[in-house]
């Protein structure tokens, strides 16, 4: 059996990234699902992501309402990969607000779930301030 990954991309020009790392995945074997925040979808389209995954993407949880993919995605998820994880998408993670399909599944995967942090050198949240 397949390994079931969830993708889930922030908004961030890293999100390109995103579709390298996609790829390493597809041909390692695994299953992989795309869940794109709608602002993400900015960087790298809909179209990019249905075509290296081969399976279908949605940024809404109001498509394909019937297969309740809120929860569903996250329940039948082997892994779940943030890359990239912005700070606004760890915040709103460390909340629990379930304001779009992403932080949706976070809240009910059951499976490991992993964060790759990114933030543009000039304004990292990692970095420590010059004092002043």
């Amino acid at each position: 059996m397949r390994t079931r990954i969830v993708l889930g991309v922030g908004a961030g020009i890293a999100a390109y990234k995103a579709a390298e790392l996609l790829r390493l995945l597809t041909e390692s074997g695994h299953q992989v699902r795309v869940v794109p925040t709608a602002d993400s979808l900015r960087f790298v389209g809909t179209a990019t992501w249905a075509a290296l995954s081969g399976q279908p993407v949605t940024a809404s949880p109001f498509d394909n309402v019937h297969e309740v993919p809120h929860v569903r995605l996250g329940q039948e998820a082997d892994l779940v990969i943030v890359a990239p994880a912005t700070a606004d998408l760890l915040a709103r993670a460390a909340a629990g607000r379930a304001d779009d399909l992403l932080a949706s599944v976070l809240l009910t995967a059951r499976c490991p779930v992993v964060f790759a942090p990114c933030a543009s050198a000039a304004r990292s949240c990692w970095s420590p301030r010059p004092a002043g």
